[in-house]
């Protein structure tokens, strides 16, 4: 069995807790490229900053999920199931244990939240990708996202739009 495939199996999901702030903190800590997208430094990042940051997701009604393999946190999750742009679920967030990047844990993360929306009797799930971060989008390609657009916010941060049909 191939370990994207074990991966897939194994992974499970729990709803987010208060002790997962500090462990987020640090996760966040060593993603420069995430502190970069959302305007945020590493040195000012703190557990009050992380659960602020977080609190601004609050406003799309999502569901933020912790991911782990054999008691192991592997990953985190924030999915809405009717976005503001079109009543459709979108992934908004997908972060990986610095630890574990790489060994298809974001991989598993995606094919099950897409599994739990196909339950749901969902049909596709989109998604979005800052331009410049070509390797986020390389990871979306091979996670089955297709793109199918292009969007500029008022802030002129330039996004592609992606979808997957589940």
């Amino acid at each position: 069995m191939n370990r994207y495939l074990m991966n897939t199996l194994q992974m499970i999901e729990r709803k987010l807790t208060e002790d997962d702030f500090e462990v987020i903190t640090e996760w966040l800590e060593q993603s420069p490229e995430w502190l970069s997208e959302e305007g945020l430094l590493k040195k000012e990042m703190d557990l009050q900053r992380t659960k602020v940051w977080m609190s601004l997701y609050d406003k799309y009604d999502g569901n933020w999920l912790m991911w782990e393999e054999n008691h192991s946190l592997k990953g985190i999750s924030f999915h809405i199931i009717n976005a503001p742009s079109n009543n459709k679920p979108w992934i908004g967030m997908i972060m990986v244990n610095p630890e574990y990047r790489g060994n298809g844990y974001g991989s598993s993360i995606v094919h099950h939240l897409c599994k739990r929306l196909e339950l749901k009797g969902y049909n596709i799930v989109f998604t979005a990708c800052p331009f410049q971060r070509v390797g986020w989008l390389r990871f979306l390609a091979t996670c089955g996202f297709e793109q199918i657009g292009t969007e500029t916010t008022s802030t002129d941060k330039r996004y592609i739009k992606l979808a997957k049909p589940l």
